[in-house]
């Protein structure tokens, strides 16, 4: 079943936001753990990159401690700097059991290849062999990090007068840092869960043990923080319930988001007029293929509207923006060309932010895929609702799909529904033939996931676990 989602009804006002003047008060100063940071292009770096920019409007200076530019996972091919000040400490690696094997992979970030996202190939792998590698992977495989991390951020500490400690994960090993930090400063620690840890399937070798000790560091994490952020209500929900001896209101939702100066001189989607796209219809999908992330339901849909002759397969354009050469072990391009859509189908690798998102805005309609994720909701979400232009998600019910019920401007259905995808495109495609296109999000609730709205949310949250006795520290 396809699932429209309406506008109508839907839209709320948007949260007042009470920024302090600069300069007011000295700024307390907040520990950012976070091994994914620019010029890393990982969606945590950028949502991490984000809370750095706002807090300093709230009183909370982040002071960043990440790794070194040379060990950034899907490094930012522009080169460009960050575009606003903050204290950043970058450190070494112990080397990882794993980095000679990562070396070798590194052959797969080259064009033509899975790139740095690809599964792990399971099958026939032998017991010892999975179990080796299950160890070697927990939580992660950056574990080389905790040691020089817990050093430098120790350091930090006791030089630069933090007074509180925050860590955002995957990876989780950021976590086990601020679990330690905790342990030696005694600060106030607040844990960010940007996906689950342990409630989903491991995307990697897994053995009975692994996931036992990830259970156990997991249970520690949320033990042993002042408080929890999940960034979906699905999550915390869940977490409430599998933790029943954890206070209910240290678990806390504080959602995803978009940073609106990130837009800056990009036209809104709902203004910008058909056929600045070359004159074809252009689908697109932004991020990277992995796990039951597949172009190939959309592909079958968009063949059988052109067998019936309702869509026009030469004013067809699908560009995937990221690592795309493959999916579930397949070539997409071999896909697209068994489908009778060679050529239509264009992999532009990874690209710079600014131009990943004046692709967005230029499109006629932006594909999620989020299937087996109904915890989590894709981080370049937000900034497709913030495009303004219609999104057709292939996912199963869950949060994603509770969050566009609220949006409005999507269609959701599930990866098998081949009919129901079909009736989304048909729609769409029918309304940019007419030069009528779609309406995108309801801005009225997408202003609602503006970082500088959630950084404010944030900082309350930060004022009361620094200071009990402070006020207004609701942010659900």
């Amino acid at each position: 079943m396809v699932t429209m989602m309406s506008q109508r009804g839907r839209s709320r006002p948007s949260e007042s936001v009470r920024e302090r003047p600069l300069g007011s008060g000295t700024p307390r100063r907040v520990l950012l753990i976070t091994y994914d940071f620019p010029p890393s292009l990982e969606m945590g770096a950028h949502a991490c990159a984000q809370i750095a920019r706002y807090l300093p409007l709230f009183g909370w200076e982040p002071v960043v401690l990440t790794v070194r530019d040379r060990y950034a996972t899907n490094s930012d091919p522009s080169g460009r700097p960050l575009d606003f000040p903050v204290p950043v400490i970058r450190t070494r690696l112990i080397p990882h059991p794993l980095t000679i094997w990562a070396g070798a992979q590194s052959v797969l970030r080259t064009r033509g290849t899975a790139g740095p996202f690809a599964e792990d190939t399971r099958a026939g792998m032998s017991r010892p062999r999975r179990w080796a590698l299950s160890l070697l992977k927990t939580p992660d495989a950056h574990t080389g990090w905790i040691i020089p991390a817990t050093l430098a951020g120790y350091g930090a500490v006791r030089r630069m007068g933090v007074r509180a400690l925050f860590s955002s994960g995957p990876c989780w090993s950021n976590h086990l840092v601020g679990l330690v930090l905790e342990r030696l400063t005694r600060l106030p620690w607040i844990a960010h869960f940007r996906d689950p840890w342990t409630a989903i399937p491991q995307w990697k070798p897994v053995s009975a043990l692994s996931l036992r000790a990830e259970a156990a560091m997991e249970r520690a994490v949320l033990r042993r923080a002042t408080r929890v952020v999940c960034v979906t209500d699905r999550h915390a929900h869940l977490l409430r319930q599998t933790h029943p001896d954890l206070p209910p209101e240290r678990i806390v939702t504080i959602a995803n988001g978009f940073d609106e100066a990130e837009w800056s001189g990009l036209a809104d989607g709902r203004g910008t007029p058909p056929g600045t796209t070359g004159g074809r219809f252009v689908i697109t999908y932004a991020g990277s293929l992995y796990q039951h992330r597949s172009p190939l339901p959309l592909l079958r849909a968009l063949r059988l509207l052109a067998d019936r002759g309702e869509v026009d397969p030469t004013r067809v354009r699908v560009d995937l923006v990221g690592w795309c050469d493959v999916a579930e072990g397949r070539s997409v391009q071999g896909m697209a060309r068994d489908l009778g859509f060679d050529g239509a189908v264009v992999l532009t690798g990874p690209l710079s932010r600014p131009e990943t998102l004046r692709r967005l805005v230029a499109s006629d309609l932006l594909l999620l895929l989020a299937e087996a994720q109904p915890f989590q909701i894709p981080g370049k979400t937000y900034e497709y609702l913030r495009a303004g232009r219609p999104i057709l998600a292939l996912t199963s019910e869950g949060a994603l799909a509770d969050l566009l019920g609220k949006t409005g401007g999507a269609w959701v259905a599930h990866p098998t529904d081949e009919q129901g995808i079909a009736a989304a495109i048909r729609e769409t495609y029918r309304a940019w033939v007419a030069e009528h296109p779609l309406a995108g999000a309801d801005p009225a609730v997408v202003k609602a996931f503006d970082r500088r709205v959630l950084a404010e949310r944030l900082s309350r949250l930060l004022d009361h676990a620094a200071d009990p006795r402070s006020t207004g520290i609701v942010v659900d």
